[in-house]
């Protein structure tokens, strides 16, 4: 049985598109993809792309069903977490076309969307966490500096360092339902995580983030830390993640490890991850076919860093988004 992938809201994850369509096409396989944008610059990596309404419109799913019937669409990988409900309650629909969506249920990525809930879950768990706090809930007994950032939100938009009184009232009426933490000095630690259709970790690849641009990784080194894979494995199963997800953590200057979000979606430095030995598109493929998939963590390459640089993709402007059309 020949694996047809479909991706959702590509926008920029051209490395990933080219990855999936590498090895799916190894095994007979083919990678789709899909963005709202004929501006996307991925959409013209994969084997194939269409365009479909933003995720919010009424026909979105209709649009995707018809993708996946045209395409013999086996397994559906979200991106946008905007687009995970939507998803969620077609979850069913597609059951029964016989495509697997491979997202973790509706509970898992509402908690991990709601960076308060994810902070009251790490604190319920006795999981080292910064202390963060709602803006009624914030009282005096704090110091600067401080973080603050959306309650929700993907790409790490409107994150901000605030040092003093002043830019903490500003911020707080700039973001819209903002969350304040505790400023943690320290390492940043991004796990990619796989986990199979029933939740069970197969893989996490702790990496160092050594430079961040526009909220992505630039710059990145994979490190074999058994604290972090330990953690990753019992936080990951507990929760039910599904398929693939980023647990992001701080080391401190005392050593000791504070998590701060996870993501139950790709996140943009896992390319490095597939480099290390992390072949994601075949074991989905295993997955979906329902092989056998042990876990195998910490078998992956320590020490394997990742240098980002800007490549330009050239295409006539008339030509752009006409292909399926």
């Amino acid at each position: 049985m020949n694996i047809n992938v479909l991706i959702t809201t590509i926008g920029r994850r051209g490395t990933l598109t080219k990855i999936f369509k590498e090895e799916l096409n190894k095994i007979g396989g083919k990678v789709i993809v899909t963005d709202n944008s004929p501006l996307a610059p991925a959409l013209y990596q994969a084997d194939n792309y269409y365009l479909t309404p933003r995720v919010d419109d009424e026909n979105y799913i209709e649009r995707i069903i018809e993708i996946c019937q045209k395409e013999e669409i086996k397994v559906i990988i979200p991106l946008l977490e905007k687009s995970f409900p939507i998803f969620d309650r077609a979850r069913d629909i597609f059951k029964e076309k016989g495509i697997i969506l491979l997202l973790s249920k509706a509970e898992t990525f509402e908690k991990c969307k709601d960076k308060y809930k994810l902070y009251e879950y790490f604190k319920g768990n006795s999981i080292l966490t910064p202390e963060s706090y709602l803006c009624q809930d914030l009282g005096s007994d704090f110091s600067f500096p401080l973080f603050i950032k959306p309650r929700t939100g993907q790409g790490s938009q409107d994150i901000f360092k605030v040092k003093d009184q002043k830019e903490l009232n500003f911020f707080s009426k700039y973001i819209d339902n903002p969350i304040i933490q505790e400023y943690i000095e320290g390492t940043e630690y991004t796990i990619d995580t796989l986990s199979d259709l029933e939740g069970n970790l197969l893989s996490a690849v702790p990496r160092k983030r050594i430079e961040v641009r526009s909220g992505e990784v630039s710059k990145s080194v994979t490190v074999k830390d058994d604290r972090l894979i330990n953690w990753a494995k019992n936080i990951i199963e507990d929760l039910g993640i599904i398929g693939p997800a980023n647990l992001q953590a701080i080391i401190t200057p005392e050593d000791e490890i504070k998590f701060i979000e996870l993501n139950p979606r790709f996140g943009g430095g896992v390319p490095l991850s597939y480099q290390a030995g992390i072949n994601y598109p075949l074991l989905i493929s295993k997955m979906v076919k329902g092989e056998e998939v042990r876990p195998f963590l910490g078998n992956f390459e320590d020490g394997l860093a990742m240098l980002r640089y800007d490549t330009p993709l050239f295409r006539r402007i008339d030509e752009l988004g006409e292909k399926n059309d």
